[in-house]
């Protein structure tokens, strides 16, 4: 936080929105007001709760032959091309083998689909959540100012897609795609980890493929629309 401290903004606060280290520095916020290492707030608030017992900021050798290997395709710009290879130097090599002085709110967390599944049900507004309904409420709608939308570096803008409280929040569908995908809200992460939750419906998703940069893959819009269509939409 110190070395980021000095260093010139992008751009005016309010007048753009672009993927960045935010919430990396929320996450050293939330030591500061707390008084505990981020992994340690976590555990006691939400993964201990929950009975989120596989996730954590590295694996224990015990759990070590639980692992997945990540892969990565043969060609990073045509994802269809076939071939997968092993990428065990990412995202550097001996991730989650060992503790780290720091640990970041924007990644690094190592976790299993069952899991996965414990915290998007705990999102679900309706069910046995963590949250207050309207801080839900609050999570899943639109912060940034019309036009403002998701932007990432060296990515076309994504007009339908806006930003909540964590998340991106659908304000229009997609072609393909119901009408019912609008208000949806979701992310997708470095390992190929996609979820979604519709408020809604009361319906989520998350779909864990273990390739790199895999988020973006055709597949994953694939998995997105058969869900879907697969409850009734």
């Amino acid at each position: 936080m110190k070395a980021l401290a000095p260093l010139p903004l992008s751009f005016h606060p309010g007048t753009q929105w672009e993927y960045s280290v935010a919430s990396d520095v929320l996450g050293r916020v939330v030591e500061v007001v707390s008084g505990e290492s981020f992994g340690t707030f976590l555990a006691g608030r939400i993964f201990g709760p929950l009975g989120m017992n596989d996730t954590d900021f590295w694996v224990p050798p015990v759990k070590r032959d639980r692992l997945c290997a990540l892969y990565v395709g043969v060609d990073l710009l045509d994802p269809t091309k076939p071939g997968l290879l092993r990428a065990d130097d990412k995202p550097y090599p001996g991730a989650y083998t060992h503790k780290l002085p720091r640990e970041s709110g924007g990644g690094g967390l190592v976790s299993t689909l069952d899991d996965s599944v414990r915290l998007l049900q705990s999102l679900i507004p309706g069910d046995a959540t963590l949250l207050r309904a309207a801080t839900l409420e609050l999570m899943f709608s639109n912060q940034l100012h019309a036009p403002l939308c998701v932007r990432f570096p060296n990515v076309p803008l994504q007009p339908g897609w806006r930003f909540g409280l964590g998340s991106s929040v659908r304000v229009s569908s997609d072609p393909g795609l119901p009408e019912e995908v609008a208000g949806e809200v979701s992310w997708g992460g470095l390992a190929g980890t996609i979820w979604w939750i519709n408020p809604r419906l009361g319906i989520a998703a998350v779909l864990l493929t273990q390739r790199y940069f895999g988020f973006g893959n055709p597949y994953a819009y694939e998995f997105h629309r058969q869900a879907y269509e697969a409850l009734g939409h």
